[in-house]
């Protein structure tokens, strides 16, 4: 039986106008009612799932959210963070060395800030599409320089056209694949996490700490983000939309997120 369900946003929970459907909503209710517990599994900061929250009414004492691709755990009705797995500064800088001479934008972010890293004496003009993905996150993206850096980042970020992000992947050296974790999230976003960070070991560890066994988790996604994700899950299912990529290591598939996938997955190996 399943009694944890853990749902991406983008490309799974919501349809491509960012809407949650009222279907979906309907659905994830039902599953709340039988005693389900739902975790929203995102790249998104806390700011960028409130909205989603607040629909769904979860701020029991006993709700989560995973959030920056599992390296923070949150608490959402009091908003305090219970795990987070950060970034050393000299690691942020290994990595804006290695990016620095790309056109892609290079970010950081953590629950609070986001950045975009500009060179001492060259302000870079900031993209729409970067202001836009701010707004997709209820986050403001700043610009500081990397000596100007403070505090714990959990995210890296390259960002910018698909040609671009391509580029940066095909030249990340391998020696970085063992000491981060690398995910193309989205066709113009490469995202960098700390060692072995991802959705499945925040996944496991959020289980295990409210008792669940792995067969009886069920996760949602659509992207390579989610990878780790599905395979944690005693049951991964993929939206039809998903990548080849994640729909390799499916165990189940289901309908688009334009065609209320997560109801549909929820109402088949959910509900009684």
């Amino acid at each position: 039986m399943i009694k944890l369900v853990a749902i991406d946003i983008d490309g799974t929970l919501v349809n491509e106008k960012k809407i949650m459907t009222e279907k979906v909503k309907k659905t994830i209710h039902a599953a709340m009612d039988q005693g389900v517990k739902i975790v929203l599994c995102t790249g998104r900061p806390i700011s960028g799932i409130r909205p989603y929250l607040e629909e769904l009414g979860m701020f029991a004492e006993d709700d989560f959210v995973i959030s920056q691709n599992g390296a923070v755990i949150t608490r959402t009705d009091t908003e305090e963070i219970i795990e987070v797995w950060p970034f050393e500064k000299n690691a942020v800088e290994k990595l804006y060395d290695f990016g620095k001479d790309f056109s892609a934008d290079f970010l950081v972010m953590n629950e609070e800030k986001f950045y975009l890293i500009v060179p001492e004496k060259n302000q870079k003009a900031m993209r729409p599409a970067l202001i836009s993905e701010g707004e997709t996150v209820r986050m403001a993206v700043d610009t500081t320089t990397i000596g100007g850096l403070e505090g714990e980042f959990v995210k890296v970020l390259f960002f910018g056209e698909t040609a671009e992000i391509d580029e940066v992947e095909a030249a990340v050296p391998s020696e970085f694949r063992d000491d981060f974790s690398v995910t193309r999230s989205q066709t113009y976003l490469l995202e960098i996490a700390a060692k072995g960070i991802n959705k499945g070991t925040a996944l496991t560890k959020l289980a295990q700490d409210l008792g669940f066994e792995r067969e009886e988790v069920m996760a949602i996604g659509d992207g390579n983000n989610d990878y780790h994700m599905i395979k944690a899950a005693g049951l991964g299912v993929v939206m039809e939309n998903g990548t080849d990529y994640l729909k390799s290591v499916a165990k189940e598939l289901t309908l688009s997120n334009e065609n209320d996938g997560v109801a549909h997955a929820i109402e088949k190996f959910v509900l009684k």
